[in-house]
């Protein structure tokens, strides 16, 4: 497996010194599809009369969960073991406490980053689109204030979401999977449908929210069930500590107070987690397996339960194949080339329609013919018009390329520093 992290040695590496701290600092993903980068700053315990800039320190960054595992390996590599334990469980908690630095939420940086993101400077991206380049300019430098029209038409250009130039992304972690068609074995049994916590794995990964359901209380969880439909998709939800009145018949995550053991040993319960088909029949509830796959005696997950709060999905999507629609922009031809086509399409059907019948009939006028030979002409120069767009606007983009060490550069961890 070839890894994509790199690392920079500061200060004096001829001194032989101990691991003692580190410093933390994580950046979202660029789209849905993207991975976070982090940095880690590993520090070394500094020798008596050393100067701050001759501390050996050894910074590592890349994508999130790569830079994680060689920061681990790194401790992992101190010759006390009890030591290395404890500063590894520090780092893991931290870690995992660690949110997301938001990058920048100024309209200029994103523009620039998205100029970045597209491998494209402010006088390629002029001259390739017609912009006014000292405008563009100032727009980027942040001399300049980015309106709304602006960002609209600087969205047409670049194909994305006007959006995506005014405000950051929103990621989450996804903090817990499921898997609908076998029980999951971790320190104890997680059947079909039970919500199963993946921290241990020191691996949370990290989603982008669409923007239109947002709120500060939104949760995922990720459906991993190889052979299932739902494999692989996000299922996003509201935080819940009651039954939403409208959540029959529709995907839910529902909290079951349940005993940790056998009755007849224990009355002690813990609060446990399901994903599932939440329907009442009867006066009882029930929660179906939703995969239309499985068994029929495995049909229900829970069975005339009492749940403690149900949370309808309010979406579920696919990232494997889901695109952030900004991406696929560059395909969408022209609006008015696309209803033109329709409108001829329509228009020669008609035609061939009015054709077939006076055949029988035979009055086929030349009128009629040339009529047909014209909008069939018109039809297939809209067809190449809206391909040649699509290759202009590929072409646009066609420098497109990993670009991160740029973008994420001006956040690096330098020197000790944010």
């Amino acid at each position: 497996m070839a890894f994509t992290y790199k690392e920079e040695k500061l200060g004096n590496w001829q001194n032989v010194s101990e691991l003692i701290d580190f410093k933390i600092v994580k950046l979202p993903p660029q789209s849905l599809l993207g991975t976070g980068h982090a940095d880690v700053l590993l520090i070394y315990k500094k020798k008596p009369g050393e100067l701050d800039k001759d501390q050996k320190r050894l910074i590592i960054y890349g994508p999130e969960d790569e830079v994680y595992q060689r920061a681990i390996n790194k401790i992992s590599e101190k010759k006390n073991p009890a030591k290395a334990d404890i500063l590894i469980d520090k780092f893991t908690k931290t870690w995992n406490d660690t949110d997301y630095t938001k990058t920048s939420s100024s309209p200029s940086s994103l523009l620039k980053r998205k100029l970045l993101n597209l491998n494209l400077n402010t006088k390629e991206f002029a001259k390739q689109t017609g912009v006014a380049a000292p405008s563009l300019y100032h727009h980027v430098s942040g001399g300049r204030e980015i309106s709304r029209e602006t960002a609209i038409e600087y969205a047409e250009k670049l194909n994305c979401d006007p959006v995506d130039l005014m405000f950051d992304k929103i990621s989450i972690p996804v903090w817990s999977k499921v898997n609908l068609l076998k029980t999951t074995m971790l320190e104890e049994a997680y059947v079909p449908g039970r919500l199963f916590s993946y921290a241990a794995e020191n691996n949370l990964e990290k989603v982008v929210v669409p923007r239109d359901i947002y709120r500060e209380d939104i949760k995922a969880i990720k459906i991993d069930a190889r052979g299932s439909m739902y494999d692989n998709k996000i299922a996003f939800y509201y935080r819940a500590a009651e039954r939403d009145t409208e959540c029959l018949n529709q995907l839910c995550i529902v909290g079951v107070d349940e005993l940790t053991g056998p009755a007849e040993f224990t009355d002690h319960t813990d609060e446990r987690y399901y994903f599932g088909l939440y329907e009442e029949i009867r006066g009882e509830s029930n929660l179906i397996n939703p995969d239309p796959y499985i068994n029929i005696e495995s049909k229900f997950i829970l069975k005339n339960f009492t749940p403690k709060f149900i949370a309808p999905v309010v979406s579920i999507l696919n990232p494997n194949a889901v695109v952030d629609k900004t991406k696929l922009k560059h395909n969408i031809p022209d609006a008015a080339l696309v209803r033109k086509e329709e409108r001829l399409k329509a228009e020669v059907d008609r035609l061939n329609a009015q054709l077939r019948l006076e055949k029988e009939h035979k009055k086929v006028t030349q009128e009629l013919l040339a009529k047909q030979e014209r909008l069939e002409k018109e039809l297939n120069q809209t067809i190449e018009n809206i391909e040649k767009e699509q290759i202009k606007k590929i072409s646009l983009f066609s420098k497109e390329q990993s670009a991160l060490d740029k973008i994420y550069a001006p956040f690096r961890i330098i020197k000790g520093k944010k």
